[in-house]
């Protein structure tokens, strides 16, 4: 029988999480085709495959809250885009984050090239992908996972207005409502914003409202990447003082949700900056409230210190809007120097915080150093240094940020049921990739053994990720769901020792039925994923 089709196999004697959050129980699970069968299989239970947990925990297949691999999925070859992520025992990717996505746009606009702000592409991607039914019709036969698409807020609107930074008027607004209707008729699982990028950052929000209330309508949550993940943030003018520009930027988003009656999302729920770190407690307390009054607002979060973004994302909006020659003027260098220059005083971060992980071929040799180092090897300030990257680069820079948690943040929102588990990370061609991409997860079941939470833990990457998301018959461990397993073992679990690399202790991974991770490597050519669409 072909190792592609779906077989009756049994998972033999291993401990099961059942993705409700219960303990592990020991016991045999058995999956017939692309569904399971049994979750106590009984003893001499027949099957084409059986494999030996003696040991080792089956869980549902983890599901990412937050990627951006939709991107990849439509290249000729996924696979290499995909494998690190299978390889952590993600089964499915909820994608389509932070404004961002490859469809949902009008196919003829002028503005094609913007799509994706210099952060995503489509590469070499064939067919017309302007909507979701034809960027499903492109990818659909070759998927390693499953995807779940959003459909992000700042595709469709450069598609209209490109970068300008103004509202939309009248007949553009009709046009927005448009292309989201469309693609939420379409079967997209969502609405996401990408508030810090351009030219969502320019949203007002009426119109960031108006968005809210189309995706209340069709019963779809919002994902929000907001304005401001830091105390000072030049994301607000001035950029400093006041109410910290983090939880000014939460106080919006729980406005959305509470007029709109909106599921939201609040895409990674970080701290940028030492002096950020103390707003904990009150983003807590303030979502806690939230959903005490009954609004449904969730959070989600990375098992990294840092995370990747482009390079522009912490320069204000009145100097991205202004033309080049006139960014060069001495009042003008002089004014972004003493606003970044407080900023960084206030947020306790700095240019050696933004690594490059990508600037071009021209700049390749800098790529893994920090600003900072940079600015050093080229005689000149960090500002001065910066904004040459940014030039050079058109803005389209890549950078890890670092500075984003704590160990000790990381375990205080890994303990709240309302924060779902995501990587955030995708597979670049050229530059420093980030680790998150292949090690993320696994770093969440390290630090879940050392707290014994491991069950409240597979819960918040399984079931309650389904849930929150609508992936019906996915997370769960029952009979009748579909055959989306791993098997890992718990007391080994972790990152790999190359963080580039190959985790530890993640044995097999099935997609629907499929074998698509075996012995810890993913399989070749493996197209078991579908997409899961509303």
């Amino acid at each position: 029988q072909k190792e592609d089709i779906p077989m009756r196999t049994l998972f033999q004697n291993g401990w099961l999480y059942d993705g409700t959050g219960a303990p592990a129980r020991r016991g045999s699970l058995l999956i017939d085709g692309e569904t399971i069968a049994a979750v106590d299989a009984p003893e001499g239970a027949q099957a084409d495959l059986v494999l030996d947990c003696e040991g080792l925990a089956v869980a549902p297949g983890f599901i990412d809250s937050h990627s951006h691999n939709d991107w990849f999925a439509c290249r000729p070859d996924p696979l290499p885009y995909f494998a690190p992520f299978l390889e952590q025992g993600i089964a499915t990717q909820v994608a389509g984050n932070c404004g961002f996505s490859p469809f949902g746009w009008e196919a003829g606009t002028p503005h094609r090239a913007l799509i994706g702000s210099g952060l995503f592409s489509r590469g070499d991607a064939q067919g017309d992908l302007s909507t979701l039914e034809g960027f499903v019709h492109a990818s659909q036969d070759r998927l390693p996972l499953n995807l779940h698409p959003l459909l992000g807020h700042m595709s469709s609107r450069i598609s209209i207005a490109g970068r300008d930074s103004r509202p939309l008027c009248g007949d553009e607004l009709k046009r927005q409502d448009f292309l989201l209707e469309r693609e939420l008729d379409a079967g997209a699982g969502g609405i996401s914003f990408g508030l810090m990028y351009e030219p969502d950052r320019y949203a007002p929000y009426a119109e960031l409202k108006r968005a809210a209330l189309i995706a209340k309508k069709y019963d779809r949550p919002l994902a929000v990447h907001a304005r401001a993940c830091s105390a000072a943030s030049t994301s607000y003018h001035p950029p400093f003082g006041g109410r910290a520009h983090n939880l000014r930027a939460l106080d919006e988003m729980l406005s959305l949700a509470r007029e709109t009656g909106v599921s939201l999302q609040f895409s990674h729920l970080i701290f940028v900056g030492a002096k950020t770190w103390r707003t904990v407690e009150e983003s807590l307390r303030l979502i806690e409230r939230a959903n005490r009054a009954g609004c449904s607002f969730f959070y989600d979060s990375y098992a990294m210190m840092y995370g990747a973004s482009v390079i522009t994302v912490v320069l204000p909006a009145w100097y991205l809007t202004l033309p080049r020659e006139k960014r060069r003027s001495p009042a003008i260098r002089a004014r972004l120097a003493v606003e970044i220059g407080v900023t960084k005083r206030l947020l306790g971060f700095d240019f050696s915080d933004i690594q490059i992980a990508w600037a071009g071929a021209k700049h390749a040799s800098l790529t893994g150093r920090t600003v900072s180092e940079i600015a050093a090897h080229w005689g000149v300030s960090d500002l001065q240094a910066y904004l040459r990257l940014v030039d050079d680069t058109d803005g389209t820079a890549r950078v890890l940020m670092h500075k984003y948690l704590t160990p000790e943040i990381l375990e205080r929102l890994m303990s709240d049921g309302r924060c779902l588990y995501m990587t955030d990370a995708w597979i670049e061609d050229e530059g420093m990739q980030n680790p998150a991409a292949f090690c993320c997860f696994p770093e969440f079941l390290r630090i879940a053994r050392e707290k014994h939470t491991l069950a409240r833990t597979i819960r918040q990457m399984t079931g309650a990720t389904a849930d929150r998301f609508g992936l019906k018959d996915r997370g769960y461990l029952r009979e009748g769901a579909f055959a989306d397993l791993v098997v890992f073992n718990p007391r080994m679990v972790a990152p790999g020792a190359d963080v580039n690399g190959r985790p530890v202790g993640v044995r097999q991974v099935f997609v629907n039925g499929r074998q698509a991770v075996r012995n810890g490597a993913a399989v070749d050519g493996v197209c078991a994923g579908r997409f899961l669409l509303k």
